[in-house]
């Protein structure tokens, strides 16, 4: 059986194609996912208390209370979980301790692969005159994920499989 040039050269640009798409899809770009920070919380003396930093996943109310408590200050204006967070969202945190307090900001959070990165930027304030346990809260959508990326100024600091 003859083929012509331009059947070969059809078939071989379509399985050339086949690959590129298969790469394309096993490679997708990370979506945005919608989350939120919160803020106004301790984190419990009784969670890994020696643990210079601690990664959790929270997915219901009695999970996040063992690890965090509601720190009231006359004036408060803390950005706290909804009541009925848990029904939709699931809420991942990070806690550094020792002699600095940290501020964090959450750049963004995005999802590729049923796998979560949560990139952030912590800035560390010492404060050589006591100990802090400084958390990180972010509610994204309660789902079961493969993995979740802590991404802290722009490096891969902990990878968790809930």
């Amino acid at each position: 059986m003859l083929y012509s040039r331009r059947s070969i050269l059809f078939l071989a640009m379509t399985v050339i194609s086949g690959i590129f798409s298969v790469n394309a899809a096993s490679s997708a770009e990370p979506t945005p996912v919608k989350f939120d920070s919160y803020n106004g919380y301790f984190v419990s003396n009784q969670f890994e208390p020696d643990a210079k930093e601690s990664f959790v996943v929270c997915v219901n109310q009695q999970a996040f209370d063992k690890c965090f408590g509601v720190a009231f200050v006359m004036g408060d204006k803390s950005h706290r979980l909804p009541k009925d967070v848990f029904e939709a969202q699931q809420v991942i945190g990070a806690i550094k301790r020792g002699t600095s307090i940290w501020d964090y900001t959450v750049k963004k959070v995005a999802e590729s692969n049923d796998e979560i990165e949560v990139h952030y930027s912590a800035k560390e304030m010492k404060q050589p005159s006591a100990t802090f346990s400084s958390p990180l809260i972010v509610s994204i959508p309660k789902k079961q994920y493969k993995t979740i990326s802590f991404v802290e100024n722009g490096k891969v600091i902990k990878v968790m499989k809930p």
